[in-house]
């Protein structure tokens, strides 16, 4: 019977190899105006963009106070980025000022690039010591270079009979999925090597 069980977990991590799924909070800083058309279609984007990357920590400064305006100036001078006026936006250690249809898919692959890689984090860290989690559990969506992803402004995807486009399996739902998979799979692996021990047996 024990080498029945050694078998067991031989099979098991040969098809299951023991691997992390471990991914980074991504830290978004978001410098706006409330009478600023761009901010609000960026804002949109963001809390939509947030819907699909549940990693994103989305902190929002109206730059009509004081201190907010402080701070973002003192961000424009930890990046260098010279140039006046919003929206401006920190999403890991990229920078963004202003914003458009060609930015969304950019801001995207950050998202998830940041997700899957330590960055420096430097204004939170310098001027706001706000740090980021490394221990997150689940995997981002891939962001693929020739694949159109960018989310609109009315929000994430749904799943309709016209749309083709899925919304992803929360990450919950696909780690029950995987669970009872290996467990299907041991199960069987069990029941085979025991009729092949009792057959050999007789």
């Amino acid at each position: 019977m024990k080498k029945t069980w050694i078998l067991i977990l031989t099979l098991f991590l040969f098809i299951f190899p023991i691997h992390g799924y471990a991914m980074n909070e991504v830290n978004v800083y978001f410098f706006y105006s409330d009478d600023c058309n761009f901010c609000s279609q960026e804002k949109a984007y963001l809390e939509a963009l947030k819907q699909r990357y549940p990693n994103m920590r989305i902190y929002k400064y109206e730059i009509s106070s004081d201190a907010n305006l402080s701070l973002m100036n003192q961000a424009k001078a930890i990046y260098e980025v010279t140039e006046s006026g919003v929206p401006f936006t920190i999403i890991g250690d990229k920078t963004y000022l202003g914003f458009s249809q060609s930015k969304k898919s950019q801001m995207q692959k950050n998202v998830y690039e940041y997700s899957l890689k330590e960055y420096e984090n430097k204004f939170g860290t310098t001027i706001l010591n706000i740090g980021y989690r490394t221990d997150l559990e689940g995997n981002p969506i891939e962001y693929k270079e020739n694949d159109d992803y960018t989310i609109e402004e009315m929000g994430p995807i749904q799943t309709s009979s016209t749309n083709t486009q899925q919304k992803p399996l929360n990450s919950k739902y696909r780690a029950s999925i995987i669970l009872i998979s290996i467990g299907t799979v041991i199960g069987l692996a069990t029941i085979l090597i025991m009729i092949y021990e009792r057959r050999h047996r007789i």
